[in-house]
């Protein structure tokens, strides 16, 4: 018959005696052979004879060789009882001599917090190399014990380490709290179970799936509440009877009912819906959405979407592994998408559901193809560059569309002084370079890097993809003879980061072979890169409008974002008011979609 688990313990090594003489107690103390090590000579006043006592002897100090490694079975070989060979175990391995001193030294100095770890663990294994230092003479004070435990930590914990090293009293006490203090001995608030609260409820996560469903006896309508989601949110409720909102800033129209409308909630009590009107929103892919007799009721918790009204204007809804769809005939009308146990409309948040265009016109078509530049800049391109086709009829200076809204998202410029801006002199005077990366998606060539360069004085772009850092330095010298080679003009100023890349051996030799002089930022200061900062942010923004503008998947973010540098170099410039590809090879290129058709 096989051992079961709890019969089975890691065997005697080297360093693990302290756990393995209790863990073998316990094992003999399950097979009732534990008297066998606790009283070492047969008891004449017990009920067992001497026969027994002896069986019973031999089977314990089975159970003890059998869990001895094979290295260290030569030192109980001649022991004929079991008290024999525990006590030549003790004396091996729990004895204060150097080779114990040593091992239990060495294991003090390399005790380190292993990462994931929980806090009340690590505290348990400190409390029990101290006992092992104990067990040697090797008793550990207050004062040291504490500086052990606190240089074993992690750097999630520092701060915790902070705290205690600056109390005065009671360290240890404290420490010893903190280590229990998440060991909650309550009651759940929602299933009434101990040791755990009502946030970290099983019970409370399975049931708030299903909802919890308002009973209307007396009132006019029903909803479900999901109340961990925010108000601006839409949740699809297969429990309401009408939809409704508290969000006033959603209608674009409202009426005020003669007699508000009773609507009761989950705790049984009863609110009043003031106001009834229409809501329009803009869904993830631009189009536009208008609901029709929504009420607005400030106490309702969150907007509820009804799917029994939807349902008496014919709009079907189809429920599916993480997704709910509603038709209308054969039109897909609105999806939504399970988050939290709920299903939530795929909406556009924010102002800017209100400017929001998806509109497939003549200026949509230019927006897309120009790389999603703001108006203003297209009626620049108008005065400067011949063949861009002239569309501004109806179009509003405010109108974005879904790619920009999705994609573009900034932070506040740096402020600029003028009178400090380095200005190169010509083409190639100063060529700035930044890397961005690793991107979370690889591409089809497996590069998650990307570098840039750009020249100061054009403002010309071009981009590279990599594998890895290192391949910067190969990456300048491509760039270095395809520019110098179109330009005529050699390169004579680098500007980079403190990066790693920028700063090897072999990039620094590299340059020195070229004459190129190395310019670098001051460390955590990326505004004196400016150029290249704000490159790098156009990039990666423009790229993320055109991916979400065309619905492309994200592994193509490289052809995306060499179709923007390939764009931004066919747009006019605020410095030479030319486009960098025009004034690189004075010819000038039409441009298209990203993912249209070529020939």
């Amino acid at each position: 018959m096989s051992p079961s688990y709890a019969d089975t313990i890691d065997k005697l090594v080297e360093d693990n005696y302290f756990y393995w003489e209790f863990n073998m107690r316990m094992k003999c103390a399950r097979k009732g052979l534990l008297p066998q090590i606790i009283k070492p000579e047969f008891d004449h006043g017990s009920d067992r004879s001497t026969v027994e006592w002896k069986t019973d002897d031999l089977k314990a100090l089975g159970v003890i060789a059998g869990d001895v490694c094979l290295t260290y079975q030569v030192y109980i070989r001649g022991a004929l009882t079991t008290t024999e060979a525990w006590n030549l175990l003790e004396q091996h391995f729990n004895t204060k001599t150097l080779q114990n001193r040593l091992l239990v030294t060495k294991k003090q100095h390399s005790f380190k917090m292993e990462p994931g770890t929980k806090f009340v663990v690590h505290v348990d294994k400190f409390k029990e190399l101290v006992r092992q230092m104990e067990s040697i003479g090797e008793s550990l004070d207050e004062t040291r014990q504490l500086v052990l435990l606190l240089g074993s930590l992690t750097e999630e914990y520092r701060m915790h380490a902070t705290v205690l090293e600056n109390t005065p009293n009671g360290i240890r006490n404290e420490a010893e709290d903190f280590s229990t203090k998440h060991r909650f001995s309550g009651k759940c608030f929602y299933c009434k179970k101990p040791e755990h609260k009502e946030f970290k409820c099983r019970k409370k996560k399975t049931d708030g799936g299903r909802g919890r469903v308002a009973q209307a006896q007396a009132s006019d309508f029903t909803f479900t509440d999901a109340s961990s989601m925010t108000k601006s949110e839409w949740i699809v409720d297969s429990g309401a009877s009408s939809r409704m909102t508290s969000v006033l800033d959603k209608f674009v129209s409202t009426r005020d009912p003669k007699t508000p409308a009773r609507i009761t909630i989950a705790d049984g009590r009863t609110i009043d819906a003031v106001a009834t009107g229409n809501v329009g929103s803009k869904l993830m892919d631009g189009t536009s959405v208008m609901l029709s007799d929504i009420m607005y009721t400030p106490e309702v918790e969150r907007s509820l979407i009804s799917v029994s009204k939807l349902a008496e204007k014919d709009v079907v809804a189809q429920i599916s592994k993480g997704e709910c769809v509603f038709r209308y005939g054969d039109a897909t009308v609105i999806e939504a998408k399970l988050c939290e146990n709920v299903y939530k409309l795929k909406t556009m948040r924010g102002k800017v559901w209100h400017v929001v265009t998806t509109r497939k016109e003549p200026w949509a078509v230019v927006h897309a193809r120009l790389g999603h530049i703001p108006f203003k800049r297209y009626e620049q391109l108008l005065t400067m560059a011949e063949g861009v086709p002239h569309v501004t009829d109806g179009v509003k200076g405010d109108d974005v569309c879904a790619g920009c809204c999705m994609g573009k998202m900034m932070a506040d410029d740096f402020p600029r002084h003028p009178e400090n801006l380095v200005k190169s002199a010509g083409v190639l005077d100063l060529v700035h370079t930044d890397v961005m990366g690793p991107m979370q998606t690889k591409t089809h060539g497996g590069c998650t890097y990307v570098v840039t360069f750009i020249d100061d004085y054009l403002r010309h772009v071009t981009v590279y993809f990599m594998k890895a850092k290192s391949d910067v330095l190969s990456k300048l010298n491509i760039y270095k003879v395809a520019m110098e080679i179109v330009t005529d003009k050699t390169i004579k100023r680098l500007r980079s980061d403190n990066g790693g890349e920028y700063t090897g051996r072999q990039f620094k030799e590299g340059l020195n072979r070229s004459g190129i002089k190395h310019e670098k930022t001051v460390p955590y200061t990326p505004k004196q890169n400016g150029l290249a900062e704000c490159m790098n942010r156009s990039l990666v923004e423009l790229a993320r409008c055109m991916l979400y503008y065309e619905s492309i998947e994200k592994k193509w973010w490289a052809e995306a974002a060499n179709t923007v540098a390939w764009t931004i170099n066919r747009i006019p410039t605020s410095v030479t008011f030319k486009t960098p590809y025009e004034t690189v090879y004075h010819i000038y290129h039409s441009s298209r979609i990203l993912r249209c058709l070529v020939h």
